[in-house]
């Protein structure tokens, strides 16, 4: 007797066997009932918002879908005549001739929602997998085409609904209103130090970009981890992820700036008895941060977007710290000035799309000591970063007439697009792995 299993079957026949199960016909129906339930408008125009031409496996039926929602942008009335006019194709008017004796019933609206959502959800998924079985043959590397699905899948996930991006001038003149009325609605994100905080508009905003730049053992990792476990403390859900350093590393570095134990002490592994019951009483109170460290050491964009939108969907994000810009694995045949600035908009790109404040420590690539701070120009592969950031810190440290360090970091703003440049100085307590 011989049997088969799924293993045997070409992954292509079954995504075109999934495909066929869907049946594309069922469409029409759907879009009889969601264009022309005619005495439930706002419901009608809801759907236009949140299905996209696109959604439907029939193009023509798309064709008329994008049809409706130009009348609904005109603030035009929508049923079988207009709908024919706007689509200028004897096909349209073939097919809505077919609807001519439905009588929509409202109550099969959400359902018709439901399933075009489900069916546009599936088949992009569907194809996808195919996309990614064909480039795995074809893959220099398990990684390359590992990084390929992370980035098919991510597409997906962005397209399994519509995001609303376009509105009236009124709608935003009213939501700004509420925002003034009620400012503790909106959403700032303190960062742990008072003078920081004065500069950029009171802390991280959410859809904004923060680059954090230094040389080498000066601060950039630092002032990141620190500004995350502050965010995590005050309750804003924050994702580390570090490619330099694995996560227990990270960890002991948080601790020893948040109950203040020599950083020594915990490389090392030998705390005295006052350590530990700092150590005890700072992972009692911390414990249930909402803070993840990610530390996989071969990042790729889109496996921080992957894990973000995921992140986002279970737990809610508001800060993403990814340690560091220049680390991060880019396409190959580019320059390598080109990846970073296809991972810096990346990034700032997915700080919109999930509503978050990105903060990004990147290298600089010369040592800014001789006069005394560092510059734009001094960042690494620095024009794509210079463009996207909205925040650029620079960070030295800061020495006394004799070149010693005089226990101080100097913060050049280089960059503030929502506020005033210039310069800052804050302690500087590497021991306690800390700024402030």
């Amino acid at each position: 007797m011989t049997t088969t299993d799924d293993r045997s079957v070409p992954a292509a026949n079954l995504a075109q066997e999934a495909l066929d199960q869907l049946n594309p016909a069922a469409e029409e129906n759907y879009l009889v009932s969601l264009l022309l339930t005619l005495t439930t408008r706002n419901l009608r125009d809801d759907a236009l918002e949140q299905i996209a031409p696109d959604d439907f496996a029939n193009p023509h039926l798309g064709g008329l879908w994008e049809s409706a929602r130009t009348l609904q942008a005109a603030g035009k009335k929508i049923d079988r005549r207009s709908l024919a006019a706007a689509s200028r194709s004897d096909l349209a008017e073939r097919l809505l001739a077919r609807f001519t004796s439905v009588v929509p019933d409202p109550k099969d609206f959400p359902h018709a929602l439901a399933e075009v959502q489900r069916c546009a959800g599936i088949r992009r998924l569907v194809l996808a997998t195919i996309r990614v079985q064909q480039r795995a043959m074809t893959a220099d590397s398990g990684s390359e085409a590992l990084a390929f699905a992370h980035e098919e899948l991510a597409k997906v996930d962005a397209g399994t609904a519509v995001s609303k991006h376009t509105y009236t001038f009124r709608h935003l003149l009213t939501r700004l209103d509420a925002e003034l009325r009620t400012p503790e609605s909106y959403r700032i994100i303190t960062t742990p130090w008072a003078e920081v905080n004065e500069r950029i508009s009171g802390g991280f905003h959410a859809g904004r970009l923060y680059v954090i730049g230094a040389r080498p053992g000066e601060g950039k990792s630092i002032a990141a981890h620190q500004a995350a476990e502050h965010a995590a403390g005050h309750g804003h859900p924050a994702m580390i992820f570090s490619v330099e350093m694995g996560g227990v590393e990270v960890t002991g570095r948080i601790v020893a700036n948040g109950a203040e134990i020599e950083m020594g002490e915990i490389s090392r592994r030998d705390l005295s008895n006052r350590s530990w019951q700092l150590f005890e009483e700072y992972r009692a109170r911390a414990q249930d941060y909402p803070l993840t460290i990610d530390d996989r050491p071969d990042l790729t964009l889109s496996y921080i977007a992957a894990k973000c939108r995921e992140h986002k969907r279970r737990h809610g994000l508001d800060v993403v710290v990814v340690d560091y810009l220049q680390l991060l694995r880019g396409e190959r045949h580019i320059s390598r000035e080109q990846q970073v600035a296809g991972i810096s908009r990346g990034l700032k790109q997915l700080s919109r799309e999930l509503d978050c404040a990105m903060v990004v420590p990147a290298q600089l690539n010369r040592n800014p000591a001789a006069r005394g701070k560092a510059m734009l120009s001094d960042l690494r592969e620095s024009g794509g970063i210079e463009a996207d950031a909205d925040v650029v810190m620079l960070l030295a440290r800061q020495v006394d007439d004799n070149g010693n360090p005089n226990g101080y970091l100097g913060i050049n703003l280089a960059k503030n697009r929502h506020g005033r440049v210039g310069d800052l100085e804050l302690p500087w307590r590497p021991h306690y792995s800390r700024i402030g």
